[in-house]
């Protein structure tokens, strides 16, 4: 093996002395970190505890007062009350409005059923006069002598309709007329007749 040259013998020696040297700064480095980081958590706590220590002079500062007296929370309690009792007679009077709303509303349907009747009556009042308009009228001859009288055959009467109104409804504002075969209860036997 060869003798190392004194060159090489310094150069290694300065290496050496260098690796040393950045070892020892690495240390004071991690060294001088962890004195920082530890310094910062002791500031942190520090603030963290005098914040809680002023919370805690806060809330006993407040446990001693009484936030709202008795006597305004029994005034406030009297005021409610008077509400809750004034919208319940509120609900009441609703609902009797709309319980009379509901008779009358029967009512009406009652009256419907009345003026369709009525205008039934009026229409086969109608066609009767029309029809004794058109009858010629009667002329009576003087009687020369008399003649022996035949028997007048007795007027037919009036055969009623094979149906029966039962009121006029109103759909999409048209009118109709309700009808159903006589003494029927069923609905399936109600028609509507439109006019025309």
């Amino acid at each position: 093996m060869k003798r190392p040259t004194p060159a090489s013998v310094i150069l290694g020696f300065c290496l050496t002395a260098m690796a040393g040297l950045l070892g020892y700064q690495q240390y004071q480095l991690i060294q001088l970190r962890s004195g920082v980081d530890s310094a910062a958590e002791k500031t942190s706590l520090e603030a963290i505890l005098a914040r809680l220590n002023r919370v805690d002079e806060r809330l006993d500062a407040v446990d001693g007062q009484h936030l709202v007296s008795n006597e305004d929370f029994r005034s406030g309690q009297q005021a409610l009350s008077n509400r809750i009792d004034a919208a319940q007679a509120f609900a009441q009077q609703a609902s009797d409005a709309v319980e009379n709303l509901v008779q009358t509303t029967a009512s009406a349907g009652d009256l419907l059923v009345l003026k369709a009747t009525v205008e039934t009556l009026d229409g086969s009042v109608r066609t009767l006069q029309e029809k004794q308009a058109k009858a010629p009228p009667l002329i009576v001859p003087a009687p020369k002598r008399p003649i022996p009288a035949k028997p007048k055959p007795k007027p037919k009467p009036m055969e009623p309709p094979p149906f029966s109104i039962l009121g006029v409804e109103y759909r999409g504002g048209e009118r109709f007329l309700s009808v159903a075969p006589p003494g029927s209860t069923q609905l399936s036997q109600i028609y509507l007749i439109r006019q025309g």
